[in-house]
């Protein structure tokens, strides 16, 4: 197991005395994230934890399951201390929890705050075995009950229930905890996820991406999603020869990775789309992608919050999405046109609206860069530290 070293010293009690060059002699509860990310996917996310969280009450440490990478990685500049428990095959998970639970108790931890699924398996033994406070963040929504995978629902209702407090990422995610897993609402705090809210680009990189993709006049139908059956490619590209009929030409660019580009692939030639759709790949240029945009769409099965929509709510985009999970609580009643799930002919129709009306569009766009507000990492952060004091007692 590696560590960087500390920058700070911990008291018997588990909160720490103040950082050692004697600047604050503030009580310091030590906060430890577990997380699991060999792709770096969810990188961003932790690295702006490290940025904007409390460190006059919880600072923070970060810990992975697998090997040492992605946080120890210079391009993300992590400074706070950051271990690795370098456990990768799942048979060896025990070994993580016997180390984890030594790290604990080493670093006088005061709440393990997992994500994910393994590390919030990982963690809770781990916890537990240390005698540390243990809160975790659900971050997916009803994927595995909608695909039958018992374990993992039994697993998942199990962790909820035996957390100190779990943190759902929606209302709708906590009432699928206390519906379908059981869990009681007094053990679930529903704290929104933030970002770093996204500013409009210069107008000089907006068009530069413009040429780039061989953008004209038509319409730019933008999804940012993964590549993946839960976030409805299958009814955008369906829904399409509709819009394209009511509307005429437009420009559809697909932004993400995932596992199923070869069956979306499929279907757009099937639909004889080639000239339509655009696959983009993972990007790095989010802002501009949606500066050049005509209206954002998101026709997902299942979602637990929605990161696009924000982003897209930024840049004052109109948004067309259904209304599943937790994205009619991200999008409110004035920054989209809310479509069933599953339903081509809905999609199409909510499309050509905005398309139609660019009124519409300039006031869905105005509503949305209000509302983006809402879900800041600093705001975010300050509703984790909340929890925190309620499982301390604080």
């Amino acid at each position: 197991m590696k560590m960087q070293r500390s920058s700070f010293s911990v008291s018997a009690n588990g909160s720490s005395t103040g950082l050692s060059n004697g600047a604050s002699t503030l009580r310091r509860h030590l906060v430890c994230h577990l997380i699991d990310d060999s792709r770096n996917l969810h990188m961003p996310f932790f690295r702006l934890i490290e940025r904007d969280h409390n460190r006059d009450e919880f600072p923070v440490t970060f810990c992975m399951v697998q090997s040492p990478g992605p946080l120890q990685n210079p391009k993300w500049e992590v400074k706070t201390p950051a271990a690795s428990l370098d456990v990768v095959p799942r048979w060896k998970y025990p070994l993580a929890v016997l180390r984890l639970a030594r790290l604990l108790r080493q670093k006088r931890v005061s709440v393990l705050h997992a994500h994910l699924y393994e590390p919030t398996l990982i963690g809770l033994a781990a916890a537990r075995l240390a005698g540390v406070h243990f809160v975790f963040t659900r971050h997916h929504s009803d994927h595995n009950i909608r695909t039958g995978k018992r374990r993992h629902v039994f697993l998942d209702a199990w962790s909820a229930r035996l957390a100190d407090q779990a943190i759902a990422v929606s209302e709708a995610t906590r009432e699928i905890m206390m519906k379908v897993e059981g869990v009681p609402g007094n053990r679930i705090t529903t704290v929104y996820n933030g970002m770093d809210l996204l500013r409009d680009p210069p107008t000089e990189a907006v068009e530069r991406v413009r040429v780039e993709l061989g953008l004209g006049a038509q319409p730019v139908i933008l999804m940012i999603a993964r590549l993946h059956e839960e976030k409805g490619h299958r009814f955008l590209l369906e829904a399409l020869p509709r819009v394209i009929a009511d509307v005429g030409p437009v420009q559809v660019l697909l932004a993400g990775i995932g596992p199923n580009r070869e069956q979306i692939a499929s279907q757009v030639a099937a639909l004889a789309l080639q000239e339509t759709v655009r696959f983009l790949g993972r990007r790095q240029d989010v802002p501009e992608l949606l500066a050049l945009s005509t209206v954002a769409v998101l026709p997902s099965l299942a979602e637990s919050f929605g990161y696009a929509l924000v982003e897209a709510m930024c840049l004052g985009k109109p948004i067309v999405a259904t209304a599943c999970g937790g994205i009619p609580e991200v999008v409110g009643k004035e920054a989209a046109v809310l479509v069933p799930m599953a339903n081509a002919a809905a999609l199409a129709e909510g499309i050509v609206q905005v398309l139609r009306s660019p009124t519409l569009a300039r006031r869905l766009g105005q509503a949305g860069r209000n509302r983006a507000q809402l879900f800041s990492t600093q705001r975010m952060l300050r509703g984790y530290e909340k929890v925190y004091q309620r499982v301390l007692g604080l």
